[in-house]
This record gives structure tokens, C-alpha cells and sequence, in this order.
């Protein structure tokens, strides 16, 4: 088996199989709080404007609550493609940010792409060519933006005061990495001319030409392979953790009457003992959570109404 191909192969099991793991981990977290948090992306439009709820409504708890996720995936587009949230409260790292965000997709893209031609061209009669010449110049913009866009939020995170304060070691390095990446990247897609896809197209075939790569295709790949590896493992993550806390917890706000999964892990949690106490819980450590909910806070009296 080709080296390149093979190391790519374990870089991208691991990948997969970690990231398996914090979703997994994530999908059998104990219930979440109540956040009640507005707006949300649910309901009438008009309502969405102001950040009003079903609880405005009278006897909401006999209507039925507006569950589509249309409104939610028309949020979550505009803060994927367009960062909106960064804009709307951090201007200074918005542009930067947006130019290292899609320099990623593009790359996402533009390998996705290149493998997929590489491994079914010959099927291809007509737009090979097309195919290939879209790859390279979606190459050449990753890695352009991406390595723009890292270097950008990395001056921002060392010069910007109002970063210094909560810009860790981690921080630094993963940008470092990805202009790292980004910037191997594009000089092996110059020198040689569309040498990157050379090598990613002979990875996909099981080739591999000795001595044929240069140093900055072998540099750019070993990078490639450790983040793969690495990605699991950071927050980094939030790219599709955002899914958990805002779909699952910032957003739900579906009544527990109306959601039987809700009712039984609410009454889960409500059945585990008090391990700790505190001057507002005045229970016995082996009463449950739904005698402290149930309870005043003050020692010796309990409103169960």
C-alpha cells in the first residue's frame, strides 16, 4: 500500500472515529436546563422579530407549539456561511474569520472533488478537464483565503487587548497549524504546477510515483494527516457541537408535556440523590432532586403545592 495513501487512510479513521465519539458522549448527556433564551428561530416570523414565545399565547398549553426546523437551518446557514454571529459582536474578527472559514470549505470541497475524479474519471466522458481546472483554482482560493484569513486572527489574538486575556497556548497553535496547512498547501500546488493534485489523485488510485513529489507536497500532507488526528481532540469541534447546543439546548423549547423523551429523563434526573450540600439545600444527602425542587430552601420547610 502507497504511504501516502495509507497514512492519509489512518488520519482519517481517526478522525472519524473520534469525532463518533464526542457526539455519541454528547448524545447521552444528562437533560439539559431550560434556557429560555429569545429569539429563537421557531414560530410566527412577526414574533421571531421581538423574541416572543407560545407563552404569550393564552392557554398555550392547549395548542399545539410549532416544532420545523426551517427557521433553525435558515439560522444555522447564515452562521455557517456567513458567520453572522462574529459580525454582529465581534466586528474586528468577522472578516478574518469568514476568510478562514471558507478557505476550509473550499478545501473540503476542492479535495472531495479531486479524489472523486481521480477515482471515477475514466468514467467521465465529457468535464474531466473541467472538473480538474475548477479543483485547482478552489485549491488556489483555500489556500489564498485560508492562509489570509489564520494569520489574520492570529495578529488578532496576539495584538488585540481585548483578546489577550482568553487566547491560550492551544489557540495560538491551531492557527499556527492552519496557515501552516494552508500555506504548505499552496506551494505545492505551484511548484510543481498542480503538484498537490498530482499527489492526491495518486493517493486515490493507490500510486505512488517515487521521488516525484517535491518536499512541500510531503510537508503539506504529514500537516494534513496530524490534524486529522488532532481535530477530535480540541474545541475546534464546535463545528458540529453547535447542532447540540443550540438545536438541543438553546432552542428547545418544546413543553415537557408535549415530549415524552423529555418527561422520562426529567423524571430521571429528578430521582438522583443529593450527593453535596449547600446554604440553599437543606435536605438530607439521601433525598433526591425532586425533594430539593420541591422544596422552600429554607431547613425544615416544604412547599410541595
Amino acid at each position: 500500500m502507497p504511504p501516502l495513501a495509507l497514512a492519509l487512510i489512518a488520519a482519517i479513521s481517526v478522525f472519524l472515529l473520534g469525532n463518533l465519539c464526542r457526539m455519541v458522549k454528547a448524545m447521552l448527556m444528562p437533560v439539559h436546563l431550560r434556557w429560555d433564551l429569545y429569539p429563537i428561530p421557531k414560530g410566527p416570523r412577526d414574533r421571531q422579530r421581538y423574541g416572543g414565545s407560545y407563552f404569550e399565547e393564552t392557554e398555550w398549553w392547549t395548542k399545539s407549539i410549532d416544532t420545523g426546523h426551517g427557521g433553525e437551518l435558515a439560522f444555522m446557514l447564515k452562521e455557517v456561511l456567513f458567520l453572522r454571529g462574529v459580525f454582529e459582536n465581534f466586528r474586528a474578527l468577522w472578516l478574518w474569520s469568514l476568510l478562514l472559514h471558507w478557505g476550509l470549505y473550499l478545501y473540503m470541497a476542492s479535495a472531495a472533488t479531486a479524489v472523486a475524479v481521480s477515482a471515477f474519471g475514466a468514467h467521465l466522458v465529457f468535464g474531466r478537464t473541467l472538473l480538474l481546472n475548477a479543483c485547482f483554482a478552489g485549491y488556489f482560493a483555500a489556500c489564498v483565503l485560508g492562509s489570509i484569513g489564520s494569520l489574520g486572527l492570529l495578529a488578532a489574538r496576539i495584538f488585540n487587548s481585548r483578546l489577550k486575556g482568553f487566547t491560550t497556548r492551544a489557540t495560538i497553535f491551531n492557527l499556527c497549524l492552519l496557515a501552516a496547512i494552508f500555506g504548505t498547501g499552496l506551494i505545492a500546488l505551484i511548484h510543481p504546477t498542480r503538484g498537490l493534485l498530482t499527489a492526491l489523485a495518486d493517493a486515490a488510485n493507490w500510486r505512488h510515483a517515487t521521488g516525484a513529489y517535491s518536499e512541500a507536497t510531503y510537508c503539506h500532507f504529514a500537516l494534513v494527516a496530524f490534524f486529522l488526528v488532532y481535530f477530535p481532540f480540541t474545541h475546534m469541534t464546535h463545528m458540529y457541537m453547535k447542532y447540540f447546543t443550540w438545536h438541543g439546548v438553546r432552542w428547545d423549547d418544546l413543553p415537557a408535556r408535549f415530549d415524552e423523551d423529555g418527561r422520562k429523563a426529567i423524571a430521571k434526573n429528578l430521582a438522583r440523590p443529593v450527593s453535596w450540600r449547600a446554604p440553599h439545600i437543606h435536605e438530607a444527602t439521601e433525598q433526591s432532586w425532586a425533594n430539593v425542587a420541591s422544596s422552600t430552601g429554607q431547613p425544615g420547610k416544604t412547599d410541595h403545592a
